[in-house]
């Protein structure tokens, strides 16, 4: 049996793929901001499909909890994202 039999074939790394870029920082602005918004839904969905069914309401339910004392404290923004976090929550514990 020739050698060559005996070993995987190894993808090539094709001349149109282009190189991962080392880019670290994301432009501020409308686009990349609903990404953030949208990556961190998707990072509480989840994380609470992996807890426990009585520690998914509770998450979803703190979440709530701090949009409120934002309200209160009058900083719209954060409270926005925690209501759109808290979203994600009870989505993904129903």
């Amino acid at each position: 049996m020739p050698s060559e039999a005996l070993r995987p074939e190894v993808p090539t790394k094709s001349k149109q793929e282009e190189p991962l870029s080392n880019e670290t920082q994301i432009p501020m602005n409308a686009e990349s901001m609903n990404a953030i918004v949208n990556a961190l839904g998707a990072l509480v969905f989840a994380t609470v499909r992996q807890l426990p069914e009585d520690k998914q309401t509770a998450f979803a339910n703190d979440l709530a909890r701090l949009a409120k004392l934002e309200e209160k404290r009058g900083d719209l923004a954060t409270e926005t994202l925690l209501l759109d976090l808290h979203r994600a929550a009870t989505a993904a514990a129903s």
